[in-house]
Order: structure tokens, then C-alpha cells, then sequence
């Protein structure tokens, strides 16, 4: 299987596995793959045929020796994930949590940002936090333990409403609400 690259930024961009060629197997070429680019910008590292490539390019990164020089191919670490939760309650059995419609309801979000292992994030992250309606008590939380809280007031509207949160480097995650009518 060979794998093309961009020289200069390293960015994988092609791959392709062994080509079947007059009765035998054979590694395609970059002329072959790529008969119209400027192969002096492009560079290529052959590795073992495996669908596990296939099933995930973008899953995939260059692995470079100590002297920058591609090497083959590794795959690309797991960014850590933001996990909500909310004391908001969902009483009408459509898995969103709901808040009275009346200005002052108040539901704690709980953010815990973990790596793919499972463990909390203790780097010190500067979370964002985003809302479609309502609310916020802050629209930025550092945090250095891997978890913060925010406070979503309702608003007069009945309305659903997504809280966001995200930090650099880190996967996003959301949250519905919905805020339901008084009375």
C-alpha cells in the first residue's frame, strides 16, 4: 500500500493498496496515482496492505523518524471529549431535559472533559460554551481538574435550546433542553 504526502506540511492526501498488473501484485506509483502533480512537492511511504486503512483515512497520520523523514504511517491519537450532564429532568419521557418556561428556572450543566481511556483532562483548558436560548452564567470556564459547571437560566420563549461546549483541541459535545410552558 502506498501512502502520498505533502512534502512540505506532511498532510497524507492518497493512498491506494497493490494494483493487480499482468498476472502479479505490485505497489501502484505516484506517477501512476498522481500523472499530473508536481512530484517534487509530493512524497510517498509504502507499508503493508491493510483494510484498517481503508475503513478510516482521516484516522491516519505520518510517523517521521528523528530527523523528520517519513518513516510509514501511525495512527493519529484520540482527542480527549467533553461529557454533559444536567440536574435538569426529563418528565416527559423524550430524553431532553425540560425547564419551566419562565425566566428564572435554573438547570446546572456539568462538563467533564475526558481522554479516550476515560480519564479526566488536567491540562488546563479554557472551555467555551455556547447556548442557542436562555441563559448562561459564563460563556468561559478554565478549568484544570476536567470538569467545570455552568448555569442555564430559561427563558420566557418555549423553545428547545442547545448548550455547546468545546475547548481547543478537544471534542465538542451538546446538550437539548426544552423549555416547556408555565401553568
Amino acid at each position: 500500500m502506498i501512502f502520498i504526502f505533502d512534502k512540505e506540511t506532511q498532510q497524507l492526501f492518497g493512498m491506494a493498496t497493490r494494483v493487480f498488473d499482468n498476472g502479479t501484485w505490485r505497489d501502484a506509483t505516484m506517477e501512476e496515482l498522481y500523472p499530473n502533480a508536481d512530484h517534487s512537492k509530493l512524497g510517498f511511504v509504502h507499508v503493508e496492505d491493510s483494510p484498517k486503512y481503508s475503513m478510516n483515512p482521516e484516522g491516519w497520520k505520518l510517523k517521521v523518524d528523528a530527523q523528520g523523514n517519513a518513516v510509514g504511517i501511525e495512527r493519529k491519537p484520540t482527542l480527549a471529549k467533553v461529557h454533559l450532564t444536567t440536574n435538569a429532568v426529563d418528565t416527559d419521557g423524550d430524553d431532553l431535559p425540560e425547564l419551566p418556561a419562565d425566566g428564572t428556572s435554573r438547570a446546572v450543566i456539568n462538563a467533564e472533559i475526558k481522554t479516550a481511556r476515560g480519564q479526566l483532562v488536567t491540562d488546563e483548558l479554557l472551555l467555551d460554551i455556547k447556548t442557542t436560548g436562555g441563559t448562561l452564567s459564563a460563556r468561559r470556564v478554565t478549568t484544570t481538574t476536567g470538569q467545570a459547571s455552568v448555569e442555564l437560566t430559561s427563558s420566557l420563549e418555549t423553545v428547545q435550546v442547545t448548550v455547546t461546549v468545546s475547548a481547543e483541541g478537544i471534542t465538542p459535545s451538546s446538550l437539548t433542553f426544552e423549555f416547556m410552558p408555565v401553568g
